[in-house]
């Protein structure tokens, strides 16, 4: 078992590293760029370090603030990094490129570490929302005496989810916003409810455990309140001096241990929140207070999301988008809220795109594009007044992979898709690549299954996909998944050769029909891309755990023989199938360590050992139409 387990590691790994070295370019033209802009920030830059700003509660936050050299203080507008990482080096070596355009155009910028964070006071808790500490520093950043009283925000993954309650809280300076990647925390929104990535449909994402062995601890070393300010900055100085890692936590071997909810503690990770989250179930009340934002909290300023196709909360930040466009607070905001989706991978745009940008091993064409250049034009347009900064933007920015271009629409989803169904059919053995499984937009005319056995002691192995901060042999991108493919406990229904291109923009729906032998399991699905070499390129994938079918109010286990309808997802994508390419999807019990694995026992699972083999069953027949549904776009607009 163990050899078998640590074979499929050892061959997906090599996969991730080869396609890696397919990177280096883009790789060395974004560090050249980045070298420059450091450079300048280093000649053009006046500092002013270990600014207390105080909160409503008397809560000092440590701020540092970044002046443009040599230019008057007066009349400024400023953009806001709430942020709860290390800002020098970090999240100022990491927006660099950012910095020097806002320095160029004469704004200050403002880095403020959340409560709880470095020399920031308080307890650090993580989803905990930052609506009134954020609100606090918008106000008080416009009151400064160089203000011309507008402050936008900027910031990518948690510095961008921060921004969620923030917006909600509607400060008076806030004039616009620009959240990247920020969708973990997120509530209810749309077809979302699951805490942004903390879980989808029901199922645990580990990448939480990496997250919080190295950035979620609740508790900091504390410093006396009447430290003067030249003391904290000399502290200051020997803190980020050193190097923000820890020993590597074994990750990788240390996931398959059990029950899940000892992992962190087997790992000696620091307590954080996770150590509580962990055992909550989907339905917990506690998670409302938790969430950085979702449906009933309204942007009060324009907001232009940049988000990403392997981002592991592409769902739920598109879905965020539509609802704000829809109904943010007031008319500005609802007109003004525009998004851009890169097919990369998170916090990696305008960082990994080339002429060939290659993610994962897929060459996605030259999807470069200025995102610096767009952000100040936004923050232009808002914060300056600048009413011809954004006048010929579109709504929505979406790369089209497969066509290698990018396309724009009105609205998200366009509203020029037509949602066209495409049901499984086989022979009775679906099984693997190499089996009989068909995709086929003709209803099933005859009774039909595909029996697939799970066995949570050798699930199906994730590779690439959307998501983000596992361990360095876990990256995000799409691969090949013919490996995955391969194995008897996947389902494999697939079109035949496509006679004309195919393009498919927005939410895909999956419904499977189940007969199990168990009282709970775990049903997954993948969208493949089939080139006419035989590479299947992921696009997106998803998971549902069965005994939340009904919704997250409370469980109800299955009961063994009987037949369920199961909807997954919404999966989301943007992806041309060119002629000769074939659309596929993979379905299974598992994804792992993606998704947390079922035990299939119907109990709680976060505090289990011991699992049981599931045999499951996926129905196809006239009264059990197991389907996906595709939001086929047959009307184009490119951008380039």
């Amino acid at each position: 078992m163990h050899v078998l387990r640590n074979s499929l590691y050892v061959l997906l790994s090599a996969i991730v590293l080869v396609a890696s070295s397919a990177t280096m370019t883009a790789a060395q033209d974004y560090a050249a760029r980045h070298a420059v802009a450091t450079a300048y920030l280093e000649n053009n830059v006046e500092k002013e370090l270990k600014v207390m700003i105080p909160m409503r509660d008397g809560t000092r936050l440590s701020t540092e603030i970044l002046f443009p050299k040599g230019k008057s203080r007066q009349n400024m507008p400023s953009v806001l990094f709430f942020t709860p990482y290390l800002i020098e080096p970090g999240e100022i070596s990491r927006f660099a490129e950012f910095l020097q355009s806002f320095m160029e155009h004469g704004y200050a910028a403002v880095f403020t570490n959340v409560r709880g964070r470095y020399f920031s006071e308080g307890t650090y808790t993580y989803m905990g929302g930052s609506g009134n500490d954020g609100h606090d520093t918008v106000e008080w950043l416009k009151s400064q005496p160089w203000s011309n009283g507008k402050v936008a925000l900027l910031g990518c993954s948690s510095t961008a989810e921060e921004q969620h309650k923030l917006q909600a809280s509607a400060p008076t300076g806030l004039a616009a916003a620009v959240p990247m990647a920020s969708g973990a925390g997120i509530g209810k929104v749309g077809a979302y409810n699951e805490m942004g990535n903390w879980y989808r449909g029901g199922v645990f994402q580990p990448l939480w455990l990496s997250w919080y062995y190295g950035s979620g601890y609740t508790y900091k070393p504390s410093f006396p309140k009447d430290l003067t300010r030249e003391q904290m900055i000399r502290l200051g100085r020997f803190w980020n001096l050193q190097p923000e890692t820890i020993p590597p936590s074994g990750l990788d071997s240390m996931v398959w241990a059990l029950p899940i909810n000892s992992v962190m503690e087997k790992m000696q990770g620091v307590p954080g929140g996770l150590d509580e989250w962990i055992n909550r179930l989907p339905n917990d009340p506690k998670w409302k207070n938790a969430e950085f934002g979702g449906e009933g909290d309204k942007y009060s300023a324009p907001a232009l999301f940049i988000n990403s196709w392997y981002d592991i909360s592409i769902g739920p930040n598109t879905a965020m988008f539509s609802y704000q466009a829809a109904n943010a607070a007031n008319e500005n905001a609802r007109n003004n809220t525009r998004m851009v989706i890169a097919p990369t991978t998170h916090c990696q745009e305008g960082k990994v795109e080339s002429e060939h940008t290659v993610i994962g091993q897929r060459d996605m064409g030259d999807a470069r594009f200025d995102y610096v250049g767009l952000v100040q034009k936004y923050f232009d347009a808002y914060l300056k007044g600048d009413a011809n900064a954004m006048a010929n933007e579109p709504k929505v920015r979406a790369y089209m992979m497969g066509a290698n271009q990018w396309r724009t629409y009105d609205t998200w989803p366009p509203r020029e898709a037509e949602y066209v169904p495409y049901f499984l059919d086989s022979d009775g053995g679906a099984n693997s690549l190499f089996g009989n499984g068909r995709l086929t937009t003709t209803r099933p005319v005859k009774s039909g299954f595909d029996l697939f056995s799970y066995d949570p002691r050798i699930p199906v192995p994730s590779l690439g996909g959307s998501v983000c901060c596992f361990s360095a042999a876990f990256q995000g991108g799409s691969f090949d998944q013919s490996a995955v493919e391969a194995r008897q406990d996947v389902l494999v229904y697939t079109t035949p050769p496509l006679t004309e291109t195919v393009e498919v923009a927005g939410p895909v729906k999956v419904s499977l029909y189940l007969q199990s032998d168990v009282r709970d399991t775990d049903l997954t699905v993948k969208l493949i891309d089939v080139g006419p070499d035989g590479k299947a390129y992921n696009l997106d994938e998803s998971i549902q755990r069965v005994r939340w079918r009904d919704g997250y109010d409370e469980p109800v286990l299955m009961e063994p023989g009987k037949v369920y309808k199961v909807d997954i997802g919404p999966l989301v994508t943007s992806n041309a199938f060119l002629p000769g390419h074939r659309i596929r999807i993979e379905v299974s019990s598992s994804n792992f360590p993606r998704f947390e694995r079922n035990l299939n026992t119907g109990g709680n699972n976060f505090d289990e050992k011991d699992g049981v083999v599931a045999h499951n069953r996926i129905q196809h027949a006239p009264g059990y139409p197991s389907q996906i549904v595709l939001p086929i776009v047959r009307r184009k607009v490119s951008i380039r």
